[in-house]
């Protein structure tokens, strides 16, 4: 007999908890009990479906609301599982992907993550050495392109300019040479994490396989802040059911300054059919 409890929900959050076949898109305003129907759906599946914890990936956008949405599926399930191993941010879940498969992306499993301080100080190095003024282009300002470059996908090779646009190039160089730095130091910054998991995937088919055959379900928090490298992500690890539940509100979106795509919300029926 089933622990959780759905009775506290409306009927369309319970008929949102209880879908289990396929892709879902929950579209609902503020305070109407999205994270709710999240967090129940979990217990539901692991309670009442079968469905191993470990077969279960949930994410979130912030480390508050992951811890939040564990206490919370482990209180319904009155201690019937005792973790979720892949329930956190993008960031957090990308990191255990790495530090399992490091080799494969050019590191050694023990690697350091910069924090913002260190990724200035740096590009002022680097800034230096190659005569950039950091009075007129700031660490700061480079330091945001380079992060639109990986929250679009891309690794310094990958960037095409033209050679007319000289500024940009000037900053392309010092991606390429911040890039060599920080994966020599054994290092990678934040906005790495995602972007070396999608290459990871790409690259290697076997260990991409792994991950998209664990996950039965796929649940996703505030789905209208993702960008176009999370939603890479998302679809790399998606297995051929298309089981992915994707809750937000398309009037909410507080990530554009970091790439987040509403198109991803608004293309989901066209991307998941049925």
């Amino acid at each position: 007999m089933s622990v959780v409890d759905l009775s506290q929900l409306n009927p369309r959050q319970r008929e949102a908890a209880k879908y289990i076949d396929g892709p879902l898109l929950v579209l609902a305003g503020a305070g109407s009990g999205k994270t709710s129907v999240i967090t129940r759906k979990i217990a539901y599946l692991i309670d009442a479906c079968g469905i191993k914890s470990h077969h279960i990936a949930a994410v979130t956008f912030t480390n508050k609301a992951a811890k939040e949405m564990r206490d919370r599926v482990a209180k319904m399930l009155s201690g019937k599982t005792s973790s979720l191993p892949w329930l956190g941010t993008f960031h957090a879940i990308s990191v255990k992907f790495l530090r399992r498969h490091a080799e494969a992306i050019g590191l050694k499993s023990n690697f350091t993550i910069l924090d913002t301080d260190d990724q200035k100080k740096l590009i002022r190095n680097i800034s230096k050495a190659e005569n950039i003024d950091a009075k007129k282009i700031s660490p700061q300002f480079i330091l945001a392109f380079i992060d639109q470059w990986k929250n679009k996908g891309l690794l310094p090779d990958e960037v095409k300019l033209s050679k007319k646009r000289i500024f940009e190039n000037q900053i392309l160089k010092v991606y390429k040479i911040y890039q060599d730095k920080i994966k020599d130091l054994n290092s990678c910054d934040f906005g790495d994490l995602i972007l070396y998991c999608v290459k990871l995937f790409e690259k290697n088919p076997d260990i991409r396989k792994i991950y998209s055959n664990n996950f039965k379900y796929i649940l996703v928090d505030e789905y209208q802040d993702t960008n176009f490298i999370q939603n890479k992500w998302l679809n790399l690890i998606l297995n051929e059911n298309q089981n992915i539940c994707c809750v937000g509100d398309d009037d909410q979106s507080i990530y554009s300054w970091r790439g987040a795509e509403i198109k991803n919300f608004l293309n989901f029926d066209k991307v998941y059919t049925g």
